[in-house]
């Protein structure tokens, strides 16, 4: 079983518009969007940070999963995968940097995406 560790947006997930996670979680459980690749041997999550604002800059992003890594080093737990969530993926001006930087520092594979639920328009079917 793969273990994973999602990055989330600062701002969409203080402003509760995406209330627990529930996409990413349920993309998990279904096996769908960039989870699918987990489909034979399972995956769980083991950490969520978010990307340090966007009044930061990618050095947050690096911290926290650093701290995270402390963490899960106590509870003897490894990391396969770091999955930049799709609120960053569809809405940051950043993300960019902030990808190139998890990727630089995780020294393991950087999914870009979680979920395939954004909508592709606001009044359309």
């Amino acid at each position: 079983m793969k273990k994973i560790v999602l990055v989330k947006c600062k701002m969409i997930s203080e402003q509760n518009l995406c209330p627990g996670d529930a996409k990413c979680f349920v993309a998990l459980s279904r096996k769908e969007g960039e989870f699918a690749r987990y489909q034979e041997e399972g995956a769980q999550i083991v950490g969520i940070v978010d990307c340090g604002g966007c009044e930061g800059n990618k050095n947050r992003v690096i911290c926290s999963l650093f701290l995270l890594k402390l963490q899960l080093n106590a509870l003897k737990e490894k990391v396969d995968a770091v999955h930049v969530g799709t609120c960053i993926m569809k809405f940051c001006k950043r993300k960019d940097d902030l990808i190139a930087a998890i990727k630089e520092k995780a020294g393991v594979e950087v999914v870009e995406g979680t979920h395939p639920y954004a909508p592709p328009s606001i009044f359309g079917d």
